[in-house]
């Protein structure tokens, strides 16, 4: 753990190695991993973060702020959907980058939770939520439409079933077919209750 291009990277290298490329770049931020790639012309020292650390992790420990990005971006969101979740008295997992859904809740109901500010089109604005592929492999999206300083206006709690072949939901900005989906925490519960009674 650590070896790759058969060096043997530290703690202690890997966090002055991070800071070189801070300190030459003059960035206010943690590097992206194409920026010390390109500093270093290899993937040593990123592939050595990625065996030992989580870079947000690793950022976090030296005190930089990550690089704003789709997928920071997404990740924030997610742990704001999780800390809700928390609060209303779920127990709640977040699922690792690869997982097909986001997080799992009561150790049954899957959620993938997705954001989306106002989009500003000539037939008028909305909130676009990219699924990707139709055959949901969670059980509810949590759309979170958001306002231009990040903060929420209003969650939808939608079951998967209501759109198993979209690719991709649109919500106007005042009006919408899935307005009576906002804040339908309930059918967590319900979904939950389901599964738990399946033995």
């Amino acid at each position: 753990m650590g070896y790759t291009h058969g060096k043997k990277w530290t703690k202690e290298e890997i966090e002055k190695s991070i800071l070189k490329v801070v300190d030459e770049y003059e960035l206010n931020r943690m590097p992206s991993r194409s920026e010390v790639e390109s500093f270093f012309g290899d993937t040593s020292l990123t592939n050595a973060i990625s065996r030992r650390y989580k870079w947000y992790d690793l950022a976090k420990e030296l005190g930089l702020p990550i690089k704003e990005s789709d997928t920071y971006f997404g990740k924030k969101q997610e742990e704001i959907a999780r800390q809700t979740l928390v609060a209303k008295g779920f127990e709640v997992r977040k699922m690792s980058q690869n997982f097909p859904y986001d997080l799992l809740v009561n150790d049954c109901v899957k959620i993938d939770v997705k954001a989306s500010r106002l989009y500003e089109g000539e037939a008028g604005s909305f909130y676009s939520f990219n699924i990707e592929k139709p055959f949901p492999t969670c059980d509810i999206y949590l759309l979170y439409l958001l306002n231009a300083d990040r903060t929420t206006k209003k969650v939808l709690v939608i079951p998967s079933k209501i759109v198993p072949y979209n690719t991709q939901i649109s919500v106007g900005e005042k009006k919408s077919k899935y307005d009576k989906y906002a804040d339908k925490w309930e059918y967590i519960e319900r979904y939950s209750e389901f599964f738990e009674e399946i033995n």
